[in-house]
């Protein structure tokens, strides 16, 4: 339990913690939980309620909405534990759980209309809005959609039906990541499937190589592939050498 409590003061926004804030502006945090549970979502929340009163605007609806849905996936399930001794715990879960839900309607009414290309990811990836969908779509291409996330959206709408631009998307979304250690290996195991669905084992395996370099790389059994190439061994250390050299491309930054 003494991680649950620990310092309170690890996280500043513009040189504010989160007890700064709560003393400052009591409104921003009375109606969430103040027990241990959930604490890293819940100082998210406080930051991005602070945002939005200072700076109100879509980029601060967004960030407020990431906030409430992480924080409402943790103290749903704080809010159906029962506490030991302090019974007053439990029913402060649940007013938590139940201002996030009621915060979360309340932001989506208020961006339905908005064309931030987050807003219009979300009501559209979350809410299964159809025109915020095309009006995200419209996007494409614009300066606004140089951003990772937004990139990511528009690969996996492209990956059903059109592989070449799928890959395309995902090899342009490599340098829009500031820091390298930040790229997740999901765009290069994407390109694998997109290779296999064109017939191009050879690039598939190769993309199995260079994801092979990410920390984060899921565990497959490429054997069926390898054994498709009948790959010599000097055809295979080459592929590796390739993949090396392309990882290498991929992650370093001037």
């Amino acid at each position: 339990m003494s991680a649950c409590d620990s310092d309170p003061e690890r996280f500043s926004f513009g040189g504010k913690s989160p007890k700064g804030v709560c003393k400052d502006s009591p409104n921003l945090c009375e109606d969430l939980n103040k027990d241990g549970w959930c604490r890293m979502e819940r100082d998210e929340v406080i930051f991005a309620r602070l945002e939005e009163q200072d700076q109100p605007g879509d980029p601060a609806y967004y960030s407020l909405i990431r906030a409430y849905q992480a924080y409402n996936r943790c103290i749903e399930l704080a809010a159906q534990i029962q506490p030991k001794y302090d019974q007053s715990r439990q029913a402060q879960r649940v007013v938590g759980l139940l201002t996030s839900v009621e915060e979360l309607a309340r932001l989506e009414q208020l961006t339905k209309s908005s064309d931030y290309p987050f807003l219009l990811m979300y009501h559209w990836t979350e809410l299964g809005d159809k025109s915020a969908k095309q009006r995200f779509l419209d996007l494409e291409g614009s300066p606004q959609m140089a951003h990772p996330e937004l990139q990511w959206a528009l690969a996996s709408y492209y990956a059903d039906f059109q592989p070449v631009k799928t890959i395309a998307i995902l090899k342009n979304t490599f340098p829009l990541h500031e820091n390298a250690d930040d790229i997740p290996a999901k765009y290069a195991e994407t390109i694998v499937g997109q290779y296999m669905r064109l017939g191009d084992f050879e690039r598939a395996y190769l993309w199995t190589l260079v994801a092979s370099h990410f920390d984060d790389h899921a565990q497959q059994d490429y054997g069926p592939l390898e054994r498709q190439l009948n790959l010599t061994k000097d055809q295979r250390k080459q592929l590796e050498k390739q993949a090396k050299s392309l990882y290498k491309t991929i992650t370093e930054r001037p």
